[in-house]
């Protein structure tokens, strides 16, 4: 599947891998904005989590490179690591809610970078609010994060004796992990599901005694929900509650895990610190904690403990799989879908309004941007209506706001009451997106009119989930335990994990931003003022840059639409479906897709892409502007398809050239003929000269062995020669050595005085003899 949609995504239906493929081309075409971004969003329950996974697969086998030929391929090594670190997160940040058996408590922004050769690199995580609450508390028929149930089925007889985990288990001797021992099946995938996750950690780096110390931290979460407290009287000072059975043992247990001195601990549970400043002089004491208070604290303690886990996860994972050096990015955005449940406090509305902003980015982006550039490039265009969800947002985190309204009240530093706060909310924002609940809703409620649907969000808890505050002496109790993976985990380094990894993930993307450059050269306006860090400060802070990246990327969206609210397989509820088609703006988007021409270009840009088109036309285009060389173009390529279709396929505005669905893949595909006729042309003229070059090779060797036989020749001439000569001196030589000694005998001969005749006679025979056969040596010489 993943191979036919890379080889041909127009050949086959639309899918999720299509997507994936549409903006891996447009990386590696590198038109306008080279960086993409993938939304993935929807309601609760409609597959998000699932195509994102597929998403990561596709995109991490797609882009493969291995030209070493090793087994197993980096990418392959950078794919399980990818995927196992998104198993690492699902299993912390991911929960069994009424709507979704594998909800996400947490949004995050995968970034895949690519090389210059637009391969897979390496990716980063950013992680946005993480439901803290759930770790100590969850509605009827939802589940703690999967993590506490792998660990409680998963883990085994050495395991449990390490982390100290309870050996029986049922429903009434663990407070934060409500048990049903008759789900036998969910017990059996949390089983196996831990040991996928231990699996995960050991590929990404974690060592096993990191892991150990990892779970016995979460198994000291799981025994500090047991602690309670007693009182004699209401307002009194509390004490453990050792009558209660198994309390002393889950205190004993969760200070052991945690590296905490028993007493210690539990006076810190049982006091709060109060500093009282008169002048010069300030004053520290410790004040009992009625039962509530102690309750609030030891859940405090629970809830910081695994947020940072989850952070310092998040830093542990980007640390082993972030690359120093990339070209572009692909990010892949999954975030908590839509929420409504009978209960809404804090969590929701800040999940709902990340959803609205998703919603507005992609009417802004899609819908209005759309009939804007039409308009203002000259373009004809029958405007279409669509729903804008500014109201709903401007109510939300506007100038006057619930935000806002939410801050100030925690700026007060008192207790608030819910029925007077909403009051207050209701009387002071005046818009149609904010009403009174209904009758029937007892406790004081508000309810925002979203996009999707209206939501009754209950006061009580909002005020103080929003002040986060974390008692300073439950923060100095960790710093001083004997575990230093405890004392690392809430180090003043780590508590600001989120926001240093959101300024190294923004930096490679934002920097170049002009707006974010002054945000950060220009001297802050508060500075030496006192700021208050609330939760949907931090939350708004974090999106608002989510936002910015995403406003600098290419964006694509898939919308995720549930069937029906039963979680059930061949259910479809056709009211439900339409619904969100309505809400969504999935409706108009069609119409528009439709009727719009959804690739823009600038004249310059698309010039400079597709101008090789013409060069081999015989048309002289030299003397023509920017525009008419375009006209060309799309008249070349473009221009027979439209005499079959009713409406033209490429329009011209007044800076850029408007193209409609799959116009922009007959352009590339007439490209890369335009590539390949010069890559023949190319190939022809290089085996000619390497044709050429081997003649001229085989000519050499021949004039080479003629040359060298010539001077072989002539230098065997020249030796015989020198020998004739040599030869001809040493006969002469022998010769007159020879006559020399004959004189000498024929002078003694005449000497004696009775030499008789003959022997003249022979001496004279002799004589003739030497003289001829010098004359018949010489001339044998001269011939």
């Amino acid at each position: 599947m993943i191979h036919r949609y890379h080889s041909d995504q127009k050949a086959h239906p639309p899918h999720v891998f299509g997507i994936a493929e549409t903006a891996l081309c447009n990386l590696t075409r590198r038109l306008d904005k080279i960086n993409q971004s993938i939304i993935v969003s929807g309601e609760s329950g409609s597959g998000k989590t699932w195509n994102a996974r597929c998403l990561l697969k596709y995109l991490t086998m797609v882009a493969v490179c291995n030209p070493g030929g090793f087994t197993p391929s980096p990418a392959d090594c950078i794919e399980r690591r990818i995927l196992d670190s998104n198993h690492i997160l699902e299993a912390f940040g991911n929960a069994s809610t009424t709507r979704n058996h594998n909800s996400s408590r947490f949004g995050k922004y995968i970034q895949l970078q690519f090389s210059r050769g637009n391969h897979v690199v390496v990716a980063s995580i950013q992680t946005y609010l993480l439901e803290k609450t759930r770790v100590v508390y969850q509605c009827d028929g939802a589940r703690n994060f999967h993590i506490f149930y792998q660990m409680l089925f998963g883990a085994n007889e050495r395991e449990r004796r390490n982390w100290l985990l309870p050996n029986v288990l049922s429903s009434d001797n663990l407070n934060y992990v409500p048990l049903n021992r008759s789900e036998d099946a969910c017990n059996q995938k949390d089983k196996q599901d831990f040991i996928v996750t231990k699996q995960a950690m050991c590929n990404v780096g974690l060592s096993r005694s990191q892991q150990q110390e990892l779970f016995k931290v979460l198994s000291g979460i799981l025994h500090l929900g047991n602690v309670e407290f007693i009182s004699d009287d209401v307002t009194g000072p509390c004490e453990i509650d050792s009558e209660k059975q198994g309390v002393d043992t889950s205190v004993n247990a969760a200070a052991q895990l945690l590296g905490l001195d028993v007493d210690a601990l539990t006076r810190c549970l049982a006091f709060r610190q109060i500093t009282a400043s008169h002048k010069r002089r300030k004053s520290v004491f410790m004040k009992p904690c009625i039962k509530d208070e102690c309750h609030t604290r030891r859940d405090c303690l629970a809830k910081l403990l695994y947020a940072r886990v989850f952070d310092w996860l998040v830093g542990f994972i980007n640390d082993s799989t972030m690359a120093r050096s990339w070209q572009s990015y692909i990010g892949l955005l999954d975030v908590y879908g839509f929420e409504s449940f009978s209960f809404n406090s804090l969590e929701q509305l800040c999940i709902n309004y990340a959803n609205e902003k998703l919603q507005q980015h992609f009417v802004h982006n899609f819908l209005k941007a759309e009939q804007d550039d039409c308009q203002s490039e000259g373009i004809p265009w029958q405007f279409e209506d669509f729903t804008d969800n500014k109201t709903c947002l401007d109510v939300i985190e506007g100038n006057i706001s619930i935000f806002a309204l939410m801050n100030q009240q925690c700026k007060l530093n008192r207790h608030s009451d819910p029925s007077s706060f909403c009051e207050f909310l209701l009387d002071t924002i005046s818009s149609a997106s904010l009403s009174r609940a209904h009758i029937s809703v007892t406790s004081p409620a508000f309810v925002v009119h979203h996009y999707a649907e209206k939501v009754t969000y209950q006061v009580d808890g909002l005020i103080e989930k929003n002040k986060d505050g974390i008692p300073a002496e439950l923060v100095d109790l960790l710093k001083i335990s004997s575990k230093k993976f405890v004392q690392q985990l809430v180090d003043a380094n780590v508590t600001s994990l989120q926001v240093i990894d959101l300024i190294i993930f923004l930096s490679s993307s934002m920097l170049h931003h002009e707006t974010f450059k002054q945000r950060i050269n220009s001297p802050s306006k508060t500075k030496g003022k006192k700021t208050t860090s609330t939760v949907v400060s931090k939350f708004k802070n974090s999106l608002d840059s989510l936002m910015a990246t995403l406003h600098e990327t290419t964006p694509h969206y898939i919308r995720c639409i549930k069937p029906s609210l039963e979680c059930q397989p061949d259910s479809f509820d056709n009211v439900h479906v339409i619904n969100q088609l309505r809400a969504c703006g999935v409706l108009e988007t069609i119409e528009i897709s439709a009727t719009g021409f959804p690739t823009r270009m600038l004249y310059s840009d698309f010039l400079k892409r597709y101008e090789l088109l013409i060069r081999s036309n015989s048309e002289d285009v030299k003397d023509l502007d920017t525009k008419s060389k375009c006209a060309v173009i799309t008249n070349l390529v473009l221009a027979e398809a439209d005499k079959e279709n009713k409406l033209k396929s490429f329009l011209f505005g007044k800076t850029k050239i408007f193209l409609r669905e799959g116009q922009l893949d007959k352009l590339e595909v007439a490209r890369l003929k335009e590539f390949n006729l010069s890559a023949g042309v190319i190939q022809i003229w290089w085996r000619k000269i390497l044709a050429t070059k081997s003649k001229q090779e085989a000519a050499v060797v021949i004039i080479q062995a003629g040359l060298r036989g010539w001077k072989v020749r002539e230098d065997v001439k020249r030796r015989h020669e020198a020998a004739h000569v040599i030869q001809y001196a040493m006969i002469g030589y022998s010769i007159r050595l020879h006559q020399r000694k004959l004189d000498e005998q024929l002078n003694e001969l005449n000497s004696d005085e009775f030499a008789d005749s003959d022997v003249q006679e022979c001496n004279d025979e002799q004589s003739q003899q030497n003289n001829s056969i010098l004359s018949s040596n010489n001339q044998r010489y001269l011939l």
